[in-house]
């Protein structure tokens, strides 16, 4: 675990975080539909999971949070599609939706500083009056984020890489998947898949009918909105 200092030092000093953007694609078209903002960097930056929780650990997750969500939006977005952003719980309810929301972007609730769903009911409907849409992110066994996605009935539901991968070659993981889609289904959600990085995996996918998807296969994160744009596009 990183210490509480490590920590501190990316809140205070939010330019060390660099933005990357990797392409989130149309399935049927193969055309980018959106991007997912990231935060990448140097030394602690270089593993961020490790950061989040130890954020999480020394009670700092909803500053930390708030430091990368500001990085995004100010290093710009897409001139079309949409901008996907990692929002804690802790950070989504510190955050002001008046100040940040738009039509154009996605607040991708991760499942780092869970709280109950109920919790966060004031707060998304805060995000989703001022036009942003919500996403619930690493849907797959974990029953946690399944929870949240029934309870907070989101505009997207990502599957989890831990659902993709291999899909193709094990049927128990398309038949998870197809009852995964049946979910999201009745709950009206849109779906993106995450962690799309072979041709077979994707064919299974598309054939399911899955609308969105991210991955190494389609698109690996870049540094800077040409770079994303050029890479999602080749």
């Amino acid at each position: 675990m990183l210490s509480k200092r490590d920590v501190e030092a990316v809140i205070r000093h939010p330019e060390r975080i660099r933005v990357y953007y990797q392409p989130v694609v149309n399935l049927t078209s193969g055309r980018p539909w959106g991007y997912e903002a990231l935060a990448r960097g140097e030394g602690i930056l270089a593993k961020p999971g490790r950061l989040f929780k130890s954020a999480e650990a020394w009670g700092l997750l909803g500053e930390l949070d708030a430091a990368c969500f500001k990085a995004f939006l100010a290093a710009g977005r897409p001139g079309e599609g949409v901008l996907a952003v990692n929002v804690t719980a802790a950070g989504l309810v510190n955050l002001d939706a008046a100040a940040y929301a738009n039509p154009s972007l996605i607040v991708e609730l991760t499942e780092y500083g869970r709280r109950e769903p109920q919790q966060l009911r004031e707060a998304i409907a805060a995000w989703q009056r001022m036009g942003a849409m919500l996403a619930i992110d690493d849907v797959g066994p974990d029953i946690g984020q399944l929870r949240a996605a029934l309870y907070l009935k989101p505009d997207f539901i990502k599957l989890d890489r831990s659902l993709v991968a291999g899909c193709d070659r094990h049927s128990s993981k398309r038949l998870f998947l197809a009852q995964a889609l049946e979910v999201c289904r009745f709950l009206g959600a849109g779906v993106i898949a995450e962690g799309i990085e072979k041709p077979g995996e994707l064919k299974v996918l598309r054939d399911l009918g899955v609308e969105y998807g991210q991955g190494y296969l389609l698109g690996r994160p870049q540094p800077g909105w040409e770079k994303a744009i050029m890479a999602g596009e080749g």
